[in-house]
């Protein structure tokens, strides 16, 4: 069996993984950095855009007044202090020196408008990577630059750990079993959205109505052996919800645009009883509505009838995607604020429909039948929408008159099933504030680090609603914990 040595190994080549190599590497860490793919970047890459910081130099340039301070007490509002007080401080503070790091390093980023149309009047936060391909490649080669060994097609098979000794990993890099003895490992392979039993066993919904965007590769492996070296991992069970989608039963990469921007509307929506059950208008802000959506059984319906599907059909409506601003943010293109004509909306109705992701009634009793509803509630929900449509008012849940626009009355109905979606799982391992892996007792397990999604602490049972706080999660964790790892090499 082939043998290396080296200080450092970091388990994950995502942002956080990257993040700590690149820190662990340009402080004089010997570091060996794993990738199970055969490419390095991860989510962190192909998924993410940019990241969050506060007090920035791009901010202070652009006059924006938001400081760590000030993000610090919105997280915490947000977490209603469920969430590890030290842990978001050290994050939220290296946020803007994570934004000049990565431009050192050849990641080039700027300071756009918040990608969602409800965070308009909010500090803009959001720092959108500039070719990030490019720079995601300049950030490697300053590894290899600095000294650093990356071995892609790799995973971790077993780790012989001793607090006082030196860590031994045994390694498969495609096919071909090595052994790596090093002193510190940082794991930072992306949680564990891609394993399917850990899923099942901490989702609180039935994974069949849960989509995922997430990284397929992140199957929970650092996650199962730091517990079993007694890590504390109560913080499992957290996912980033993220907006809904509709999806087909039997084609995974099934996608219909017509249908797509149907779903970022703020129609009726029915819950899994046939009761309307929100303010429709939280389709725009992708955090809010995934906590929702999950929170209500995991989808729910949105409704169509006859006359608006006219509309539809031969109409421009003034209603804003709430995906457009973060497509034309990025392609900086501007805003329309506007939707449709749909001229083959009936064609794409019967493509969902074939595809399993929607029904047509042709009464209110045929459409509960179809669905599995009491046609009582359906038809009482119906009746209740129509007086708040004609009232203009919206006593229920108070959405804004300008959405209340359709009614329901004309069959055939339509019902289009959109479904919980997430980017990831955001709850794992707890940690310090130097990002050490815990036990179950609160105490340090040395020359053990988790950092990225592998990492509690941060959020409490959702993702927060500022724009890209989990990717800067990702890098500042990484940043933290790769040279806090070499400064304790030093001492």
């Amino acid at each position: 069996m082939n043998e290396l040595q080296t200080d450092i190994v970091v388990v994950g080549a995502g942002a956080s993984g990257i993040g700590a190599s690149l820190a662990a590497s340009e402080n004089g860490g010997k570091v060996i950095l794993l990738e199970k793919g055969d490419k390095f970047g991860g989510a962190g890459m192909f998924g993410a855009q940019g990241l969050f910081a506060a007090g920035s130099k791009l901010q202070k340039q652009n006059g924006i007044d938001y400081s760590p301070s000030d993000a610090y007490k919105e997280m915490l509002n947000y977490t209603h202090y469920r969430s590890n007080t030290r842990l978001t401080k050290a994050i939220i503070n290296k946020s803007a020196d994570t934004i000049d790091w990565l431009a050192k390093n050849g990641l080039q980023t700027e300071l756009v408008n918040n990608t969602q149309e409800v965070h308009q009047e909010h500090p803009r936060v959001y720092h959108q990577y500039i070719d990030k391909f490019d720079g995601f490649q300049k950030l490697m080669n300053n590894f290899t630059n600095n000294g650093g060994q990356l071995l892609t097609k790799t995973v971790v098979e077993s780790i012989n750990y001793s607090a006082d000794n030196s860590i031994k990993l045994i390694i498969n890099q495609d096919g071909d079993s090595k052994q790596i003895t090093c002193s510190k490992v940082i794991f930072s392979d992306g949680g564990y959205v891609g394993n399917q039993e850990m899923v099942d066993k901490y989702l609180t919904i039935n994974s069949k109505d849960l989509y995922s965007m997430g990284e397929r590769k992140a199957t929970g492996d650092g996650i199962k052996m730091l517990t079993e070296l007694g890590a504390d991992n109560s913080g499992l069970g957290v996912f980033e919800n993220h907006a809904a989608s509709v999806v087909s039963k039997t084609d995974p990469k099934w996608h219909n645009n017509t249908i797509f921007s149907l779903t970022n509307l703020p129609f009726l929506w029915l819950n899994r009883r046939g009761e309307r059950f929100v303010n429709e208008d939280i389709v725009y802000d992708f955090a809010l509505w995934g906590n929702t959506t999950y929170t209500n059984g995991g989808y729910y319906y949105f409704v169509l009838d006859q006359p608006t599907i006219d509309y539809l059909k031969n109409n421009q409506l003034n209603w804003t995607d709430s995906f457009e601003r973060t497509f034309k943010t990025l392609s900086h293109d501007p805003m329309t604020h506007a939707i449709g004509p749909f001229e083959n909306i009936d064609s794409d109705l019967q493509e969902a429909i074939d595809q399993g992701a929607a029904v047509c009634g042709e009464s209110i009793e045929d459409l509960a039948e179809k669905l599995n509803l009491d046609p009582t509630i359906l038809e009482k929900n119906f009746e209740q929408y129509n007086h708040v449509v004609s009232e203009k008012t919206d006593s229920d849940f108070g959405k804004d008159s300008e959405f209340l626009k359709f009614n329901i009355s004309k069959a055939p109905f339509y019902a289009i099933k959109a479904q919980s979606t997430t980017l990831g799982t955001i709850g794992g391992i707890s940690v310090d504030d130097k990002l050490h892996a815990l036990k179950t007792d609160g105490q340090v397990l040395p020359n053990l680090f988790v950092t990225g999604n592998n990492a509690s602490g941060m959020y409490d049972t959702s993702y927060p609603t500022l724009e890209g706080i989990s990717c800067a999660f990702a890098w500042n964790s990484g940043r933290i914990a790769g040279e806090t790892a070499v400064n304790e090499l030093k001492k």
